[in-house]
């Protein structure tokens, strides 16, 4: 006997139902795969954004720099170089990468006369050459500093290409300083006389030296604060030059610097304020001065 089986075709709802389920899914998964691309490429963009930027070298420090700076009177070591308005003007090179090797020039004159020690009235005016390694932490350096300032055309010291040991107007400085550390930034400063015009009266050589601490007791403010303390030290049982010529050792100059930038038609001014004072001397000023780039 044989068994007919009958085969009953597929209701049309079953796959309607059917092809809406995969019509969704086919929908829902390009929605997916659309977020995902709009998110990975963005990224990926910016990944290979970052890789350029990591490849590029970084910039290189200038190295001819030029400064310029007014100040209503010159003070340096304790010393009142100028009582009246006074501009320097700073010329630099440096010679490697770092920019740590710099040979430069600097040069500083009075904006007005005014009457000397020496009695005369006469702009005062310096010019000096210096040579440095200068990491920011640590500096060594030779200045040769010189001024005809009040001298007669004959004076000997008033020859800018006069070296002679006995009658030359140059001095030269052995100059430099030190910073502890980042946690503790002492900044220890010297600098000796070691040739030329700084000679006792009988034609020898005083080496003159200058010492002094610099302590920053307020940094990385809008207005920063700093205190200093220097002393003169002179050698072989001569006196120093930044004193009042009675001792070979002294304090000469102790006092606080307060700094700050200001915005001068979208230009920073570094401006400074220092108050002085040299106990050997019984003098002291307050000092303003600008930086004007």
């Amino acid at each position: 006997m044989i068994k007919i089986i009958h085969f009953e075709p597929a209701k049309e709802t079953d796959n309607k139902v059917n092809d809406s389920k995969f019509v969704l899914t086919k929908k829902t998964n390009i929605k997916m795969n659309t977020k995902l691309l709009l998110t990975v490429v963005p990224l990926f963009g910016l990944f290979l954004k970052a890789q350029e930027v990591q490849e590029q070298p970084l910039p290189e420090k200038e190295k001819l720099n030029v400064s310029l700076e007014l100040k209503n009177n010159h003070l340096w070591r304790g010393l009142v170089g100028a009582d009246v308005l006074f501009s320097s003007v700073d010329i630099n090179y440096a010679f490697d990468k770092q920019n740590h090797f710099i040979l430069g020039v600097w040069g500083g004159s009075e904006l007005a006369g005014e009457e000397h020690a020496d009695g005369k009235n006469y702009a005062w005016h310096e010019i000096d050459y210096y040579f440095k390694y200068d990491t920011g932490r640590f500096m060594v350096g030779l200045w040769d500093c010189f001024s005809d300032s009040g001298k007669d055309r004959d004076d000997l010291s008033g020859d800018i290409w006069n070296y002679d040991t006995h009658t030359t107007g140059h001095r030269v400085d052995f100059r430099g300083y030190y910073v502890l550390s980042e946690q503790t930034p002492l900044k220890i400063e010297f600098g000796t006389s070691i040739y030329g015009d700084d000679r006792t009266l009988k034609g020898d050589q005083k080496y003159s030296t200058y010492a002094e601490l610099n302590y920053p007791l307020i940094r990385d403010k809008k207005t920063n604060l700093n205190v200093f303390c220097g002393a003169g030290i002179g050698y072989g049982g001569n006196s120093h030059m930044y004193g009042n010529g009675k001792h070979d050792f002294d304090i000469v100059n102790v006092g606080i610097t307060t700094s700050r930038a200001f915005t001068l038609w979208e230009h920073k001014v570094p401006v400074s304020a220092t108050a002085m004072w040299n106990p050997s001397n019984k003098m002291a000023r307050v000092q303003l001065a600008a930086v004007i780039f």
